[in-house]
């Protein structure tokens, strides 16, 4: 008896947007859609394991939303079988088949300037001046980053090492930050 292909798994296209969107996200976007995926907060800064934990979770929860039709499908089978009663008392042993909600759409997008940007950063179009070596370096604060020059970072941090050739703290470095008692 020849076999049949097996079937290649279908991927919801919105579950698939998802997948990429988590993939692109920074830290701290990736513990709000954490928050919104699992209603709980993560202390985790690791963008490996967030994405990892994000993206089997979403896998989750689209699989509890086709169980339903999966047991449909397996009923019919077990009826075309004749064993549809033993089926049934299997049926029984299982816990109740619930689809698990899932996270809203807007917890995907980028998070609005205000809501998501860390509030040691200037408002966008703030000139940061820091002197450095023989000579003043202006930094524009941007809505998506910073421009030194023609160059757009961004993070403060990789402002202040294209500056000094070194790894610095950029909110020191700039003195936005407090400094340590």
């Amino acid at each position: 008896m020849p076999t049949a292909p097996t079937p290649s798994i279908i991927v919801d296209p919105a579950l698939a947007a998802r997948l990429v969107r988590v993939e692109q996200m920074r830290p701290r976007e990736l513990r709000e859609v954490y928050r919104h995926t699992f209603g709980r907060e993560t202390t985790s800064g690791n963008r490996g394991w967030l994405v990892r934990a994000i993206r089997t979770r979403l896998r989750e929860i689209d699989l509890s939303h086709r169980m339903p039709v999966a047991l449909a499908v397996a009923r019919e089978v077990a009826k075309d079988f004749g064993c549809e009663a033993g089926f049934a008392s299997y049926l029984e042993t299982l816990p109740p088949c619930v689809p698990m909600p899932r996270p809203a759409a807007d917890a995907f997008e980028r998070p609005c300037t205000a809501e998501g940007r860390d509030r040691r950063i200037p408002p966008p179009g703030t000139v940061l001046v820091r002197h450095f070596g023989d000579r003043d370096y202006r930094v524009t604060v941007t809505d998506d980053g910073f421009m030194l020059g023609r160059h757009r970072y961004r993070s403060l941090s990789a402002v202040a090492k294209a500056i000094t050739g070194k790894h610095w703290n950029g909110f020191l470095f700039f003195g936005l930050s407090a400094a340590p008692r």
